[in-house]
């Protein structure tokens, strides 16, 4: 099918998929097209791929195909996956855009990291890529940009539970704009005693700190007003460490700490 120049290939298999991806070098594979203005000037769909559409639920984590839309990953049911990827999945566009987009597309946009990638990345998410006759696990805190000559077949979600589970959007409701962001933090407590914590925000950039982590993993809960000041102050000068500057880091760094403290505010 051909459209402005434009010439849109339709894969039926995992096999056509791996054929195109050989014979073309520029090929450009998408699933609801979403982002039609970025098309290349040959385009790949694989949203007719049965083996890419579904999910299998298992006792540790969710495999989702890449080209499972977001109204088919809300439909799966908010306490039947971990519950910040359904808050992130039902913040998202419209829900005609909803019932186009993948999770695939989420993932792999250029730019500005789509929703999603909070969420997976605090997850511990890991993305399976494929050729003919190869297979690479990249983890999400890894994934730069899917490997030449790879398709991404499958994004595996672990679906541990956690404690303390908060997703907060950043910017414009219900589209991506160059100040938009997603905020993610979890948190687990063995008596009361901080076990473990992740803090993640993802937009224009992707900020996740082991160090500052670390810092207040073990700590006795109720955390005293001196550990949270404390804490915001580390976050603080973690944030102007690792964030490139950019016209809107200001702002985001003064919704990051306000969500940080928000969020360490929630231990007990």
């Amino acid at each position: 099918m051909s459209k402005n120049n434009q010439t849109i290939l339709i894969a039926k298999n995992l096999s056509d998929v791996f054929y195109h991806v050989k014979s073309t070098d520029t090929l450009q594979i998408f699933g609801g097209g979403t982002d039609t203005e970025q098309l290349q000037e040959k385009a790949l769909t694989i949203r007719a791929i049965p083996e890419l559409k579904g999910f299998d639920r298992h006792e540790h984590f969710i495999d989702f195909g890449p080209a499972i839309t977001l109204s088919e990953m809300i439909a799966i049911g908010r306490t039947n996956q971990p519950a910040i990827l359904y808050d992130a999945l039902e913040s998202i566009a419209t829900p005609t855009i909803r019932n186009i987009a993948t999770l695939g597309g989420n993932i792999c946009a250029e730019g500005i990291k789509h929703t999603l990638w909070a969420p997976l990345l605090a997850l511990d998410t890991r993305l399976e890529f494929r050729t003919q006759n190869e297979v690479k696990y990249i983890q999400m805190r890894e994934f730069t940009e899917i490997p030449h000559g790879f398709v991404l077949t499958k994004v595996r979600v672990p679906t541990e539970v956690w404690e303390v589970a908060i997703f907060k959007r950043i910017g414009p409701s219900h589209l991506i704009a160059n100040d938009s962001a997603s905020f993610v933090f979890l948190a687990d407590t063995d008596q009361s005693i901080l076990a473990n914590i992740r803090i993640v925000l993802t937009g224009n950039t992707v900020f996740r700190s082991l160090e500052l982590e670390n810092r207040i993993i073990g700590a006795r809960l109720p955390l005293s007003q001196k550990t949270r000041e404390t804490f915001i102050e580390q976050a603080s000068l973690q944030f102007d460490q690792l964030v490139p500057e950019s016209e809107t880091k200001t702002i985001m760094k003064i919704q990051f700490l306000n969500l940080v403290r928000y969020s360490v505010g929630q231990l007990s």
